[in-house]
């Protein structure tokens, strides 16, 4: 809540006993009485007439003054809370990849674990190596038309690699395999 003295209170005064025509008619302005030497019943002055009466109070030098506080005042803080703001990117920065390095080292702390177990190191010689323990028999599957999968597959990458005009010029100079 704001203060009101009586200073402002008379303040408000004059300035309602200036009022336009316009203002005396509202509904919150005094009603002005017949009689030249009777009194009006005063309003409650409102906040926002305290303000604009130390506004119209307020001089050109005493503004100027005021601006050039405040932007001495602006200035002055300005590099600090860039600084401050910088300050907490970095931070939430390395504190990102504080949390990104965590999850890396439990995963490569993992992969140490199992490469140390015997059953992994046996599983990945079978899978990878092709090894077998003595007295087993290997077995190493071959499917038909691997090669010609292969082929196709690479057949298949070339004509994509290909400009679309070459590609017609082959469709057209090539004969069907049929005939």
């Amino acid at each position: 809540e704001q203060e009101i003295h009586r200073d402002d209170v008379d303040l408000v005064d004059e300035i309602g006993a200036d009022a336009s025509p316009v203002d005396a008619t509202s509904d919150d302005a005094p009603r002005r009485a017949s009689s030249r030497g009777s009194r009006r019943p005063r309003r409650r002055p409102t906040i926002a007439d305290s303000v604009t009466a130390r506004v119209r109070g307020l001089d050109a030098k005493r503004a100027v003054i005021m601006a050039l506080v405040i932007g001495v005042v602006a200035i002055a803080l300005a590099p600090p809370l860039r600084n401050y703001y910088q300050g907490r990117s970095e931070y939430n920065q390395v504190v990102a990849s504080n949390e990104q390095l965590r999850n890396q080292e439990t995963y490569y702390q993992k992969k140490v674990n199992e490469q140390g177990d015997p059953a992994y190191k046996e599983a990945q010689a079978r899978e990878r190596l092709g090894m077998v323990r003595p007295g087993e028999t290997g077995l190493v599957m071959m499917y038909p038309g691997d090669a010609d999968k292969q082929a196709a597959e690479q057949a298949a990458q070339k004509h994509a690699a290909n400009p679309w005009y070459s590609n017609l010029w082959e469709s057209v100079a090539t004969p069907p395999d049929g005939r």
